[in-house]
Parts: structure tokens; sequence; C-alpha cells
């Protein structure tokens, strides 16, 4: 571990809060943890599957046993990062998914295909979403919000920019190049920056959330749309567990974001059928540069309003944009749908640690969040493999883009009830 700077100046002029050197370094790790950790399971499906064979069925089940996997090992690390920061575990997350991203280059079974995504997934929870929300929840709580939005623009920049070069590399260099590749880039791009930028917490730099004067009381400046004794509330997770607002945002998310992942991942699959190969990554990247637009202009006002209702628009749009993608394939709609789905997409993203750490708090966010994470991580990860099945089945994506459209629907009322709750027990 780096030691404290003890004068921030030196590392960034005194009118830049350090916080926003926090926001580019983790826009620079979300570029890389999802276009390779996330993205590229949609690239890589369709070649994994016609070189060995296997149907779309049993590779999108490795790819539900990945998510499924990170979840659990959320629930494990977030109480660790909690104490500990996230720097280590974004050290250590990003050498371990990088060999076992070189490690998939190398199998031809399937049982070892199943180890090689275990292994992916302990090292992409560690560094990933987990980390870099539990950094942005600690620098910032007034303007949360908007530090959330442009950090997540990292995830867009990912799949905008590593899912066509990932498409390319597999059509000019083959398979096991690519991974190789992409396996090298993860460590390569996020271990430098987290150890060059990231810092815990603002107390390491003698610093306060939102640049606040050090002597200023501890989050006196928030307005009445963030509730100051929720923020400064811990948990353990037994009394988060047992209030309905854990509930209902696990229960909202996990439907949403089992659409979100099955869309995503089968993405590419879908859109190959009437666009060709190069068509689809291209639509990719649409979807990625609207969640950017998206993103970016909820992160404007979203600090103002109650996060809930944001929420329940994104579920709502994702919900009718897949319903639309079910029963229309002219090119015209895809690509407009494929904008559509991905002005959501960033939001959903954004809007889950946001709920979160509204409603629990920033001292307690990687339990809590690592909690969560445990539920609806797992209860999405299982999109990628219903519409799998349902693609062997069917020949066809209509049926699963109509279920899902469905579960989008009834995310939208749940995730009415989630609110800062009363702590008992």
């Amino acid at each position: 571990m780096a030691s404290p700077i003890k004068n921030p100046a030196r590392v960034s002029p005194k009118s830049i809060f350090y916080g926003w050197w926090i926001v580019f370094s983790s826009i620079v790790i979300l570029f890389a943890s999802s276009g390779i950790g996330f993205y590229s399971h949609g690239v890589i499906l369709d070649p994994l599957r016609i070189q060995y064979g296997w149907s779309k069925g049993i590779v999108s089940s490795a790819i539900t046993f990945y998510f499924a996997t990170s979840a659990v090992t959320g629930i494990i690390i977030g109480p660790k990062i909690d104490r500990y920061g996230p720097k280590p575990f974004l050290i250590m997350g990003a050498l371990v998914f990088s060999l076992s991203y070189f490690l998939l280059s190398q199998i031809n079974q399937v049982w070892q295909l199943f180890f090689v995504y275990f292994l992916a997934a302990i090292g992409w929870s560690g560094s990933s979403l987990l980390s870099v929300n539990t950094l942005i929840t600690s620098w910032f709580v007034q303007k949360r919000g908007l530090a959330m939005s442009i950090t997540m623009t990292g995830l867009s920049l990912g799949g905008m920019v590593l899912v066509p070069l990932a498409s390319y590399l597999i059509v000019s260099r083959g398979f096991q190049t690519t991974i190789m590749t992409l396996s090298a880039m993860y460590s390569l791009i996020i271990i430098p920056f987290t150890l060059v930028f990231i810092k815990a917490h603002p107390s390491d730099l003698q610093l306060q959330p939102d640049g606040l004067a050090v002597k200023t009381p501890a989050l006196s400046h928030l307005k009445k749309v963030v509730n100051r004794e929720a923020q400064l509330r811990r948990w353990t997770r037994r009394q988060a567990i047992i209030t309905p607002t854990f509930w209902s945002i696990v229960i909202a998310f996990s439907l949403a974001l089992c659409v979100q992942m099955a869309f995503l991942v089968h993405q590419v699959s879908f859109l190959s059928i009437y666009l060709g190969n190069m068509g689809a990554a291209a639509a990719v990247s649409i979807t990625t540069a609207a969640s950017i637009i998206g993103r970016l202009s909820l992160g404007t006002f979203v600090d103002r309003f109650d996060k809930r209702y944001t929420a329940m628009i994104c579920f709502l749009v994702q919900g009718l944009t897949v319903l639309t993608l079910a029963f229309s394939q002219h090119v015209v709609i895809l690509y407009l749908g494929t904008f559509a789905f991905g002005l959501t997409m960033g939001s959903l993203l954004m809007m889950l640690p946001l709920i979160t750490g509204e409603c629990f708090g920033m001292l307690s966010f990687g339990l809590v969040s690592g909690l969560i994470g445990v539920f609806s991580t797992s209860g999405s990860a299982f999109g990628p493999m219903i519409a799998g099945f349902i693609f062997d089945a069917t020949q066809s994506y209509q049926l699963a883009f109509i279920l899902f459209a469905t579960i989008s629907l009834i995310a939208t009322v749940i995730v009415r009830f989630a609110r800062p709750p009363e702590r008992s027990g």
C-alpha cells in the first residue's frame, strides 16, 4: 500500500478535489473490466460454440456460472473492501482474471470451460464494479450521482472500443490470439492506474467527501433529498437482510438486470442474423455510446430527485424496447432499438449502487452492496442461460424477448418500495 500523501496539492491543483482523480482512474479501470470482463462474453460466445461444437445453452450456462460466482465472491470480499480498501482487491483481481483468460485460450473440454470461468469470476469480482462503487460512495455523497454517472462512462467506453476490437481480432487473428491479447490488456490497464491513483477514503488525504473543508461537520452540507442519518448508519448483514428495502432492491434489480444481461450476452448472436457479424458489433458500439449519453444526461439531475422513480422509468423503457425487438427485425428498428436499450443500460447499472448508497449509507456500503449483489447478480445471471435454452428449443429469440419484457415491467413496480429503512435488531 502506498503511503498517505501529506500534501494533496502535489498530486492535483488545489482547485481540483482529489475525488475527481478517483473518478478518472475508475473510468479507466471500468473500461478494461467491463470491455473484457463483461462485454467480451457476447463476442466469444459463438466462436467457443463453433470451435468445440458446444451448444449455446452450454456456453450460456458457463457465462451464467461466471456471473453467479462473481456474486458469491462479492458477499465475501465486500466487508473486506470496507475494512482494507479496494486497492489490493483491484490488483489481485486483475492478476487472477488475466491468468484465467489466458487459460481460456487453452481449453478443449466443457469442465475446463466452467473451471476457467470460475477463476475469471473471482478475479472480476474484485477488479470491477464492487470496488469502484465503494470508492465513489466513499468519496462523494451530495454529488454521488454526478460522480457515478461520469465514472460509469468507463463501462460504456469499454464496450464501445473493446467489443469491435475483439470482433476484429477474432476474424483477423483467430480466437486464441484474441483471448491472450485481452488477457494481457486487463492487467496492463488496471494495475498501473490502481497503484498510482487509488486512495480508499478522503481521510487518507486529510479530506472530506465532496471536497468539503476539513473543519466542516461531516455531511452537514447534505440537502433534504439525501438522508444524513442513513448515510452515517452502520449495518450488519442480519440487520440489512430483514428490511423490506433490501428485498425490494434485490428483487427489482435481479429482474431488470436479468433482462439486461441476457440481451447483452446474446446481442451479437441475435443481431448478426440480420446485420452480419460486423454490423452486430457496430450495433453494440451504438448501444454503449447511447449508454454514455443516457448516463451522463441522468447524472446532471439524478441527485435532485427520488432515485426510485428514475429507476422505474429505466425499467419501463427497457421492457418496451425488448418487446419491440421481439416483433420487428427491420434494420432501422434494430439499430434504434439497440440505441434505446443503451440509454437505459448505463443508467440501470448506475442506479443500483446509488439506491443502495442512499438507503444504506456509506459506512457499510461494501457489505450491503456485496450482499445485494449475491442475490441480484445470481438472479440476473440466469438471463443468458434462459435465452440460450429458449433459442436452442425454438431457433428464435422472440419468446425469450417477450418473457424478458414482462420481467422488466414487473421490476418497475417492485423498485417503488426501495426507501431508506428503519433499522431494527
